[in-house]
């Protein structure tokens, strides 16, 4: 839920007679503010991703609209909306502006001088507050179905008179490297995604939570993961891990806490297989495990196939665990056991022949490749699990 250029030029195009030059591809921008501002000198107090509005009181000096445009784009304001009629003419906008403005996806519009200003200003920042408080309060909604319980309950009755209750998503993690964004840092954030996303769907809301970055997405794109990978490549590489999940999708957001444990688990094992972006539904057995709540009887099932091995392996500085796991899970291949544990195919013969008298079982039996290939995704899952404990 947010108010990009677009939303509202397209809202007000007619009551302000508003005409866009160029820059259409820059109309997916959020903006802040709407800004009065006639002196080049003043651009230094822009925040970025205002809307500037100039009557070309400034006109008469040569060269004053290229470099008040290219000072607005330095100071990452998002458009400029020319006040035409007294000071500026449509036609004092020379083409070469026009090209500079496309080339930079930076929006012009025109906007006749009998349109007051005071009247799309008073307008715009109405618009924008509302929009705001209404992006806020979706936020803390979505924040107390994660608390659960009574205020769980409570968010899902406001959702429901919202009408916003039985909405498709899903869920996306990007988990964070320090433990707090600064405001700086948030804020950077939260525009770039809006920034993106503004291409892909109209309703979604980013929440910071617990060392996360959430992302909800309303009615998905269908090409969701492209456009997770293409707003992770903008997002600033020095806060987030680069190890992304993504939920499977549900149709009521009383689901969330659900979601969001999906999308931990993926994230999760995104970091373990070293990938960038893993959805739940890719996980395959790490499912079942990520959605246990019997996490001691997993340490059981660990320990009862796999300790022995671990132990001897301390003792002796021996490699029986990981000969065992490669040996698994490539079809039970001596040469390829071989081949990746750099080793010779008779040692792994004599390993496993080791690991047998050890465990006890017998690798050729389906159930006992089964039971041990099962106690290596729990052991996976067991570290997994362990790293994300504060």
């Amino acid at each position: 839920m947010s108010i990009s250029l677009e939303e509202i030029y397209n809202h007000t195009k007619e009551r302000y007679q508003l005409k866009l030059l160029t820059g259409t591809n820059g109309l997916t921008r959020e903006f802040t503010w709407v800004q009065l501002c006639e002196d080049i000198g003043n651009c230094d107090f822009f925040r970025g991703h205002e809307l500037v509005i100039s009557t070309g009181l400034a006109s008469m000096q040569e060269n004053w609209l290229q470099d008040f445009i290219t000072e607005l784009i330095r100071h990452r304001v998002c458009g400029l909306i020319l006040n035409t009629g007294k000071y500026i003419r449509p036609a004092d906008i020379p083409p070469e502006i026009i090209d500079f403005c496309k080339e930079k996806h930076f929006p012009l519009f025109t906007m006749p001088w009998k349109i007051h200003i005071a009247d799309i200003m008073q307008d715009y920042c109405s618009r924008l507050l509302h929009a705001q408080e209404q992006e806020s309060r979706l936020e803390n909604l979505l924040a107390g179905l994660l608390s659960g319980g009574s205020q769980g309950e409570k968010c899902q009755q406001e959702l429901t008179a919202r009408g916003l209750l039985n909405l498709p998503f899903q869920l996306v993690v990007f988990p964070l490297t320090a433990a707090q964004l600064s405001h700086d840092q948030e804020q950077l954030i939260r525009l770039t995604c809006k920034r993106r996303l503004n291409h892909f769907t109209r309703f979604y809301s980013i929440l910071c939570h617990a060392r996360q970055i959430l992302l909800v997405f309303g009615q998905p794109p269908a090409d969701i993961h492209n456009c997770i990978i293409e707003l992770s490549q903008d997002l600033p590489a020095d806060c987030l891990s680069g190890h992304i999940g993504l939920s499977q999708l549900y149709d009521n957001l009383a689901d969330l806490p659900t979601a969001l444990k999906e999308a931990r688990a993926a994230a999760a094992t995104a970091r373990l297989q070293q990938t960038a972006l893993l959805s739940f539904s890719e996980l395959g057995p790490y499912r079942l495990l990520f959605m246990s709540e019997q996490h001691s009887l997993l340490q059981q099932m660990h320990r009862e196939k796999l300790q022995p091995l671990i132990d001897y392996d301390a003792a002796h500085q021996s490699q029986l665990l990981p000969t065992l796991r490669a040996y698994l899970f490539h079809n039970s291949s001596l040469q390829e056991t071989a081949r990746l544990t750099f080793t010779h195919r008779n040692t792994i013969g004599y390993r496993l022949r080791k690991i047998k008298e050890l465990l006890g079982c017998d690798l050729d039996d389906s159930e006992d490749r089964f039971s041990y290939m099962l106690a290596f995704y729990i052991a996976d899952y067991l570290q997994l699990t362990a790293e994300d404990c504060p």
